[in-house]
């Protein structure tokens, strides 16, 4: 795995530390599924980390002697969308050179808003593409702009509670995995309202939630491609 940047001028603000076996996971995770793109809420370290994994993958598919027929239009392309200016130029002084075309880095405002008359909140804007793996870690709860009755979630009590994911799962495909960093009171939300066969496990000791679709292929560019990237057992 690629070096971190420790140096304090990348540590300024808020940003937390890395924290290495949790970017490890990340990594060996992303490898192991052979993922093809990566949807990012949130950024930092952990888009570094996910870049080298897709740029591995991305190695191991051109050095196929044949490769199977598959339907992806964004092929080992990072999309990493976060509420903040300052952490998105932060993000890019960090990032190698021989990644960053791999990488997208995209500003969204996060606003207020409801799903099934629940209140939560959206990206305003998203980046146009359907990922096998997404990496959910955003945004900060601070920027999220506006309210519903006056309850917003400038009011630091008020748990993370992101909706994207519900908008974005018809369009979802079978093995796509969802690693939610933290934010169990999100990952129990969105557990709460999605309808397709998601497989749902969290991990107390490293406080993440994993959910991976689980259903039958769609077609048979959908079966090459899962039976490349998880197996023919799958």
């Amino acid at each position: 795995m690629i070096p971190l940047i420790d140096d304090p001028a990348h540590l300024s603000g808020d940003r937390i530390p890395p924290n290495y076996r949790d970017l490890a996971r990340l990594h060996q995770t992303i490898r192991m599924r052979k993922a093809f793109t990566i949807l990012e809420f949130g950024l930092g370290y952990s888009t570094i980390v996910m870049a080298d994994a897709l740029m591995k993958n991305k190695l191991d598919w051109e050095a196929l002697d044949e490769k199977p027929k598959i339907r992806n239009s964004t092929p080992f392309q990072l999309h990493s969308v976060d509420t903040s200016h300052k952490w998105i130029e932060q993000t890019k002084s960090m990032l190698p050179k021989h990644l960053a075309t791999l990488i997208t880095l995209h500003y969204s405002l996060a606003k207020v808003g409801t799903f099934q008359e629940r209140a939560c909140h959206f990206y305003e804007e998203l980046p146009d593409v359907v990922p096998d793996f997404i990496y959910l870690d955003g945004p900060d709860p601070a920027t999220v702009v506006g309210n519903i009755g006056g309850a917003s979630w400038q009011n630091r009590d008020r748990v993370v509670t992101s909706g994207d994911l519900l908008r974005l799962e018809p369009q979802l495909i079978p093995g796509t995995l969802i690693v939610i960093d933290g934010r169990t009171a999100n990952a129990r939300f969105l557990q709460a309202h999605f309808y397709r066969n998601w497989q749902i496990n969290y991990n107390m000791a490293s406080d993440v939630t994993v959910c991976e679709l689980q259903e039958k292929p769609l077609g048979k560019l959908n079966q090459a491609t899962i039976v490349y990237c998880l197996g023919k057992s799958w």
